[in-house]
């Protein structure tokens, strides 16, 4: 249990029902799974009670700064492209906000896991999610890729796992530039990475994207991650830096307001894994983020 989450002092009744609840319900095989409001009620999401995922969603709710960001820079008819969707946290926040009119590009290559996105997908009738079997990486091709049980599924990844558990699936790879056509990149704003330790070969695939269109990024950068992968954070940001992109840290303040501070150094220790980056610090303003 997570005493330091605000829903305990703001319902601390409902929060002690819900987990006390929970533990019964997690362990009656057809109450383990049960849908709940996701993002201020805008959409729902299947809370899988047997992972730790889903007591999350299901006793306190979720809120993720990350999350919060991009819905601020986000605007209806817009594209968001999910890399590493899991089951939907970021794709359903985005489509709620980008309407309709919008579209959001969803890449899942975990069988299981993708299965549960559709499902949320699904659940809230929504035609503007495009789900992706596709791993992303620097070439079209096909690749081993290590899958875990659903409450290990966020630790899925391409790339040597000699020694690890799980199971491993054969995967079709593509490249951002080949999945994202014409259309979809003059609207495309915001991309989001959590490919554990695939990122920079995605963004090596996505050459022409970062070139022409350079949409915001939010990009886990985790160290191990990208050494599996044969990569490192050096080699991340030199990247990055060479299309013009600027680093920095999502903060929340008081629960609601989103603002960033700037980082100098993107090998210093830092707070997270992810990182945002941008090529236009004053567009990111405009949206009402404060930076620092």
């Amino acid at each position: 249990m997570r005493f330091d989450n605000p829903a305990w002092q703001q319902a601390p009744l409902r929060t002690g029902l819900r987990v006390l609840k929970s533990l019964v319900r997690k362990r009656i095989g057809p109450l383990r799974t049960v849908r709940v409001p996701y993002d201020d009620g805008r959409t729902s999401i299947y809370a899988d009670l047997g992972t730790p995922m889903g007591l999350l969603l299901y006793r306190y709710g979720n809120r993720d700064v990350d999350i919060e960001l991009a819905k601020k820079l986000l605007s209806p008819g817009d594209v968001f492209v999910d890399g590493g969707a899991n089951v939907g946290l970021f794709t359903l926040a985005a489509a709620a906000r980008v309407g309709a009119a919008g579209k959001v590009i969803a890449f899942e290559p975990g069988r299981d896991v993708r299965q549960r996105l559709t499902q949320n997908v699904a659940l809230n009738h929504m035609t503007q999610i495009e789900v992706s079997a596709f791993a992303l990486s620097s070439a079209p091709g096909e690749a081993s890729f290590r899958t875990f049980d659903v409450a290990g599924a966020g630790l899925n990844h391409l790339g040597p796992s000699d020694g690890e558990a799980g199971s491993v699936e054969l995967v079709k790879l593509t490249t951002l530039d080949a999945a994202i056509g014409a259309a979809d990149r003059r609207r495309l704003t915001v991309m989001k990475l959590d490919l554990e330790g695939a990122e920079h070969a995605a963004l090596q695939g996505a050459s022409e994207i970062l070139r022409d269109v350079r949409p915001h990024l939010i990009i886990e950068v985790e160290a191990s991650h990208l050494a599996r992968m044969g990569s490192s954070v050096a080699d991340v940001g030199g990247l990055l830096l060479s299309h013009g992109y600027q680093f920095f840290l999502a903060r929340q303040a008081d629960g609601r307001e989103v603002s960033l501070s700037r980082i100098r150094d993107l090998q210093a220790p830092k707070s997270g894994p992810n990182v945002f980056a941008t090529t236009d610090p004053a567009r990111v303003q405009s949206r009402g983020v404060r930076i620092s």
